[in-house]
Order: C-alpha cells, then structure tokens, then sequence
C-alpha cells in the first residue's frame, strides 16, 4: 500500500484492534503499516490509547518476525513523545524488557529503542527498573551490555546501553550499580573504551557522568575496585610521548601509549568525559587525587588537539583548577563557593562569547 493510500486511509480504533488480535497476515501487515504511518505524527492522537500499545505488544509476543518489528516500530514512534511514554504502563515496560533479554529474540533492538525512549523521564526510570528487577536480575542487564554475543540471532543491542545511561537518573539503581560486590559498573567501564558503536559509548558515559554527581562517591570511585582515572583519561590520551619523569606521574594504564592510538572520535563523549573530570575536581580529597596522577600531562596534550572551542573550555575548566593548589583554592567544596548572580551571568556570557566567536573563526 502506498503512502498516498495509507494517508486517505482513517480507520476507527475498534477496526485497528481487530485486525491486530487475529492472525491475518495480509490484514495484519496493512493495519501495522496504517499505524507506523499514522503514529510518526502525535496529532493522530486517538491512535495514543493504553488499548493499542497493549494490542501492539501482544502482536509482538505472537510474532518472533518482521510482523513483529512493525508493530514495535509503532511504539517507537509513539513513546518518542511524553504523550506515549506517559501510556506506558509497568506491564508493558516488563514484556519490552523481556522482547530485549530473550535471546532468540529478532525484536531485541527495536525492544530496546522502545526502552530507550520510555527511559528519558526519572519518574519513567524508577518504573522501568523495577520491571528489570521483576523479570530478570541485574547480572542479566549486564551481559546483555557487554557481551556481543549475548542474542543469538546477532543483534548488538546497542540501544541498551543509552537505557542503563538513562535509568542512572535513579538513585536506587546507581546504588545498585555501583555496588563493590557484584562488579556491574566494572563490566560497564569495559563498554566506554572498547563500544564499537558511537551509541554504545555515549550510553555509557551518560550513565558513568550520572554516578559522578553524588560527591561522596568521588573517592570511592578513583579507588580500588573501581579506579575511574585512568578509564575517563584513556579516551582522551592520544599517542604523544612524554619525559620519563613524567611517565611516573600517569597511571599505568596510560604510560607508553602504541603510535597508533587514536582519541575518541565523538565530541560528546568527550565532553561528558571532561565534565565527569570536573565533578571529580569539587571536593579536595578527590580532586588531589586527579592532580597527582597524571590529568594535566594529559589534557594538555589534548588541548592542543582539541578543535571544539566548547571542548576546548571544558578543558581549561579542568586544568584551573587542577594547576592551582589547595592553599589557592582554600575551600574544601567548590560548590560552596558563593558566585554572585551578576558575577555568574558575566562568566557565562564570556564562555558563550568564546564558543561564538571560535565558530566563526573556523
């Protein structure tokens, strides 16, 4: 059926639910097809109905195939607004999460972009992990991040990993992945400089940047099991060579890089990393622990190849403080230093104006 008869096409809802709860596969694809069409556009709002996500889904579980994708596509489609996302029940989050951890599951991904979008909101995370915690365990999540050969019918499911990123608005679930026992933001760490898709990487370092806003867990972090350092620097570090003294302040992971070691290509992945940095930089303990191995030999490196002039302030950022000592900085908490609101808008317009006027110098 063609775009121009799908448009003409208005078909009431009772017609829409009784194709998609028989088994008409000529009748079932046409109806499918109407409502992907119909839902790219949220002013087609009758098609917005707890009703048809419901019928949706039941579609999807009876059809382990392309029929099956349509239908998941809808929902896609549908949840990429706060209007579909609200009509999301507990339920149907718990059968996408369970389309997403079969494994002989073709709907895997388009699973996954369903969840990815439901996940945007905090109140929508807390929902849907919940449902992770009910239909799986957490070890279950994990391998599906980062074993690639976790579905067996090859899908990467790299849309899982913009969920985790996504459902670390929650505290309960950072708790949960940040516990020292299970190993689950270890497994995570692996994905940020190994991902093989841009998706992959920014997922995880959304999720990563999320766990960094708590203070208390900065020192934790840079320590042992964890040792975040050398993980957010990695991305950054390129293959310049440095004085042997200097080889001694970098941790070992950074030391006597290959010639061929490239930085990660995607300029927001690098900005949530250097944002992460700066939150590391708050408070003193954390922040004489980033000073003393090795950050700035690496930024300044980088500095000198960074050619995004919002980068390249996220950069000085860092390095002002880091070059500064603590009788100079003379606050334990940055975040308790009281800037003035004219103050603040002054140093805000000035970064704006610097980005602005790099953009045109380019």
């Amino acid at each position: 059926m063609s775009l121009e008869e799908l448009e003409r096409l208005n078909l009431p809802i009772e017609t829409i639910s009784n194709v998609l709860r028989n088994n008409d596969g000529v009748s079932l694809d046409m109806v499918l097809r109407y409502i992907l069409f119909k839902s790219g556009n949220e002013e087609n709002f009758h098609l917005y109905s707890e009703t048809i996500f419901i019928d949706l889904m039941d579609v999807a579980k009876r059809f382990n195939n392309d029929i099956g994708k349509l239908a998941l596509d809808s929902i896609i489609n549908m949840t990429a607004s706060e209007t579909g996302r609200n009509l999301i029940s507990r339920g149907l989050a718990g059968r996408l999460i369970s389309f997403t951890l079969k494994k002989d599951s073709v709907l895997a991904d388009h699973a996954c972009k369903a969840l990815a979008n439901i996940t945007r909101s905090e109140e929508k995370c807390k929902e849907v992990a919940e449902e992770f915690i009910d239909a799986c365990s957490w070890g279950d999540l994990m391998n599906a991040v980062s074993d690639k050969s976790y579905n067996e019918k090859g899908l990467r499911l790299e849309y899982l990993a913009q969920v985790v990123g996504n459902m670390t608005q929650c505290q309960e679930f950072r708790s949960d992945l940040l516990s020292p026992i299970t190993g689950y933001f270890q497994r995570l760490l692996s994905t940020l400089i190994q991902g093989s898709t841009v998706i992959e990487r920014r997922g995880i370092a959304s999720a990563v940047f999320n766990c960094m806003l708590d203070p208390e867990k900065h020192l934790i972090l840079l320590n042992e099991p964890f040792e975040i350092l050398p993980v957010l620097l990695y991305p950054l570090a390129g293959p310049e060579e440095y004085e042997e003294s200097e080889y001694e302040k970098l941790p070992i992971e950074l030391q006597y890089l290959p010639d061929d070691k490239t930085r990660e290509p995607d300029s927001e992945i690098r900005l949530l990393l250097l944002k992460c940095l700066l939150l590391l930089c708050r408070t003193r303990q954390p922040r004489i622990f980033v000073r003393d191995n090795g950050t700035y030999l690496i930024l300044r490196e980088y500095h000198k190849w960074e050619k995004d002039a919002r980068l390249i302030l996220a950069t000085e950022n860092v390095v002002d403080v880091l070059i500064r000592t603590e009788d100079e900085i003379g606050v334990n908490d940055l975040a308790s230093v009281d800037v003035p609101s004219d103050m603040a808008e002054k140093f805000n317009k000035m970064d704006n104006d610097y980005v602005s006027s790099a953009r045109l110098n380019v």
